[in-house]
């Protein structure tokens, strides 16, 4: 017997494999729904998302990409990126940058940008010879100091909630585009845009938001093995035995293997593991959202997916527009925001006092004109956003890992294995391990 823990994408996507190969698995979900994170609400007609989910193939992803065309076949719009970052330092007149800032320093202002190409340019010609530390001599030595204090500092410090020299290199060169040099001078001095990064093109379900893919794979189940609203309490690891609530009774099953996809240190916490692995739980960083969303009486921002914001004094690191991404997301002739606001571990806030400040820097940001244009809003919470990927996760967590493998213990997805992934890469994370069990 195989069980499943979580009910979200990595864990229907194992179900789905072991189902397809024929093999007896139980999947527990602690919610009374699926999906985890990667699911929607409908409100009033409004369809939203816990903050955007969107899709996107690497060249090494066929089997991945297949799987998700095969469930949603023509279901699928793909977009062409157009990505922005707003900042108070651009020579535009709505003050937005094309995405990536460090490819585009050339709709900066006239002093901001001379400094920030000199300073590009040095940190070129001293590439090889200096170290690399943590993320932030990552981030001088391939952008200079001062496109990395203009953006990358304070973008990441905002989302992180973690100073920058405190995180590692160990997930930069898949999310932080570095443009060859030559192709910002010639993007500089021409005036030529070029995408850069992994989701220059994304797809996205047209209807229903990310859920159809969820429901998708559900629909592809056996339901009798798909089991809700059930908490587990406890795991013995030595005798593969796992310890759960479902509605007011409790109950004990045995296992072979068990796929976890929970967050890892909830699984740490659970487990009878020896005192010193437990209390890794406890010193792993992560940080949390709050998702605004919120609808408006008309659409804005037209044509454009998302827009970063380094600037310390808005309280938002990014917001996006449902309305640009998908039609049947909307009511005709309305406007659909997510805007997402990040805390610390554990960081106590007063949801209406945040909300209030994300109005007034909508207003001051010119997103919006007056919060007469809001209809409604929705929060959609987010424990576990980020994780920190600080030098004791870089340490300890591949060790967790393998000693849980051992003990037929498979930690895996973005929460299990503890890592900054997106949703495909934990579809080939189930793909992977159920090859294997």
């Amino acid at each position: 017997m195989i069980i499943i823990l979580g009910g979200g994408l990595t864990g229907l996507t194992s179900a789905y494999q072991l189902e397809k190969n024929r093999k007896n698995y139980l999947l527990f979900e602690k919610e009374n729904v699926l999906g985890g994170l990667c699911r929607s609400v409908e409100k009033n007609g409004f369809v939203f998302d816990y903050t955007g989910h969107f899709l996107h193939f690497s060249e090494e992803q066929r089997s991945v990409k297949d799987f998700v065309f095969n469930l949603l076949k023509n279901d699928l719009l793909k977009i062409h990126r157009n990505a922005k970052i707003y900042t108070k330092y651009s020579e535009t007149k709505d003050k937005l940058l094309p995405y990536p800032y460090q490819a585009n320093i050339k709709f900066l202002s006239k002093e901001i940008r001379k400094n920030c190409l000199l300073q590009l340019l040095n940190s070129q010609l001293l590439l090889k010879t200096k170290k690399i530390f943590n993320f932030e001599d990552y981030l001088i030595k391939n952008f200079g100091s001062k496109i990395t204090k203009y953006f990358f500092k304070p973008y990441n410090e905002k989302l992180w909630k973690e100073k920058i020299y405190n995180i590692t290199t160990s997930w930069a060169k898949k999310f932080v585009p570095i443009p060859d040099l030559e192709e910002i001078l010639d993007s500089f001095l021409k005036k030529r845009l070029k995408d850069y990064g992994y989701n220059t093109y994304f797809y996205y379900p047209k209807n229903y938001g990310i859920q159809k893919l969820i429901d998708e794979i559900k629909s592809r189940l056996n339901n009798k093995k798909i089991l809700t609203s059930l908490e587990v309490i406890k795991i013995d690891y030595k005798k593969k035995e796992i310890f759960f609530k479902h509605g007011n009774t409790y109950h004990t099953i045995k296992y072979d293997k068990l796929i976890s996809t929970i967050p890892l240190p909830e699984l740490l916490k659970i487990t009878n593991f020896s005192s010193q692995i437990k209390n890794v739980s406890y010193n792993l960083k992560y940080s949390s959202v709050l998702c605004f969303n919120i609808v408006l009486n008309k659409p804005v921002l037209k044509g454009i997916h998302w827009i970063y914001f380094p600037d310390k004094d808005v309280i938002f690191y990014r917001l996006g527009c449902y309305h640009n991404i998908s039609k049947f997301l909307v009511l005709p002739n309305y406007g659909s925001l997510y805007v997402e606001v990040g805390f610390k571990k554990n960081q106590k806030y007063d949801e209406n006092k945040i909300f209030n400040q994300v109005v007034k820097d909508l207003i001051k940001t010119k997103i919006i004109f007056s919060e007469k244009q809001i209809v409604f809003y929705d929060i959609l919470k987010i424990p576990y956003a980020y994780v920190i990927y600080d030098f004791y996760k870089d340490k300890v967590v591949p060790y967790i890992l393998k000693f849980l493998k051992k003990n037929d213990i498979y930690s895996i997805g973005r929460y299990g294995e503890w890592k900054y992934s997106y949703m495909t890469e934990n579809i080939q994370d189930a793909i992977n391990t159920v090859n294997i069990l």
